[in-house]
Order: structure tokens, then C-alpha cells, then sequence
């Protein structure tokens, strides 16, 4: 069955060849929203479906990005654009308990943590390699935030024709004042138009039992 295609039920099957794509979820940013209602609820669906994922007999490959630079941020320009854009958030040294994959989210031997440079989850590590290396044809995104490496990297895999999917519980804005405005826009306009999939957290449950 085609990962797009509706079984008689009305449910989704992602088919055979699907990874799941964990964008950010590092204690920082997570401590950034936690104590908001927005943040509770986003951090408890991502928590729900990743419980899911753990649960399953076969388990499709789990990917965790996180942003981090070594001492002295070689890789991060003084000043330039992206730079700016991080600083408010600290230093994203490597080692840091700040750029660990937050504590909400169990991580064990099978998941796959990739550090990166950039929005993109792909940036400066082997995230192309390993999904074609495992025959991935399709890819469930959730991540922190939106407009930055969700978009960035929804954009780059659609370039690389991926079937994506992007989970409306499990992504968040950042501040928190635009998540209401930009998430119209991006998942109720953008997205579609780009006939990429945004499903709910209920919808994606559904599909993994199905897949």
C-alpha cells in the first residue's frame, strides 16, 4: 500500500520504509517553553508518540537532532545571521546538559542522535546517508520550532522526495506569541500547498499502529 493511501478503516499506513524525525527536543529549548500552557501540551503529545514509537515490536528508525558546536564554535561564524538568531538561547557548547536530548523523551541504543550546525537536520552530519542507506521513503517530522529547522528541513527532504508528514501537535513556534500566526500559515497554508501531509497526534497513533 502506498504510504499516502487510506485503508477501508480511514487511517493512514506510512508502509515499510518509514523513519521518524525528532527536531531539537534538547533540554534548552524545552526549558524555554515548559512552563507555558502551549509548552505542556506540545511536550506532552511529542512524549505521547514517542512512548509509541518505543513500544513498537518492529521500531522504525528514530532520529534525534540536536544543535550543538565544539569549544570555540568552529563551525559558527561571529556575528553572521544564524548566530544572532541562537545567541538569546546560550552557547550550545558540546557536552552541555543544554543541548542533550531533554529528559521527557526516552532516548535508548536504538535511536539514532545526530549533532548539527545549522536549522537543517542534515547539516554537518550523515542524516542522508542513513536514510538511504535503511530504503527510506517516508518521514514523520516533529521538532522545535516551526519556522526554523521543522521548515528547513521539511523543505530540504521534499527536495530530495521524501513522503512527509508533519505532526500539528508535536511542532512549536518560538517566542511563543507567533506560534498562533505562523503555524496558520505554514501548516494550514504552505504545507498543503506543497502536498506534503500535516496530521494530527490521534492520526499518526492510528498510522503506527497500521504501518
Amino acid at each position: 500500500m502506498a504510504p499516502d493511501q487510506h485503508p477501508p478503516e480511514g487511517g493512514l499506513n506510512f508502509g515499510k520504509n518509514y523513519a521518524v524525525l525528532n527536531l531539537d527536543l534538547m533540554t534548552v529549548l524545552i526549558d524555554a517553553v515548559k512552563n507555558t500552557i502551549e509548552g505542556r501540551a506540545f511536550i506532552s503529545s511529542c512524549e505521547r508518540w514517542n512512548a509509541a514509537v518505543h513500544k513498537k515490536d518492529i521500531r522504525p528508525p528514530t532520529i534525534f537532532t540536536t544543535l550543538f558546536f565544539k569549544p570555540g564554535e568552529l563551525e559558527l561564524a561571529q556575528d553572521a545571521p544564524f548566530e544572532k538568531l541562537i545567541r538569546e538561547f546560550g552557547s550550545f557548547a558540546a557536552g552541555s546538559s543544554a543541548v542533550q536530548i531533554a529528559s521527557n523523551f526516552e532516548v535508548d541504543s536504538k535511536d539514532v542522535v545526530l549533532q548539527k550546525t545549522r536549522w537543517y537536520a542534515g547539516s554537518g552530519n550523515s542524516l542522508e546517508q542513513i536514510l538511504k542507506a535503511r530504503n527510506i521513503d517516508t518521514i514523520i517530522i516533529s521538532g522545535l520550532s516551526l519556522s526554523g529547522v521543522v521548515m528547513s528541513t521539511v523543505y530540504r527532504l521534499f527536495d530530495l522526495d521524501y513522503n512527509i508528514y508533519v505532526i500539528s501537535d508535536n511542532v512549536l513556534e518560538l517566542p511563543l506569541d507567533q506560534y498562533q500566526k505562523y503555524s496558520q500559515v505554514l501548516l494550514g497554508g504552505l504545507l498543503p500547498k506543497m502536498n506534503l501531509r500535516v496530521i494530527s497526534i490521534s492520526e499518526v497513533l492510528r498510522g503506527l499502529e497500521q504501518s
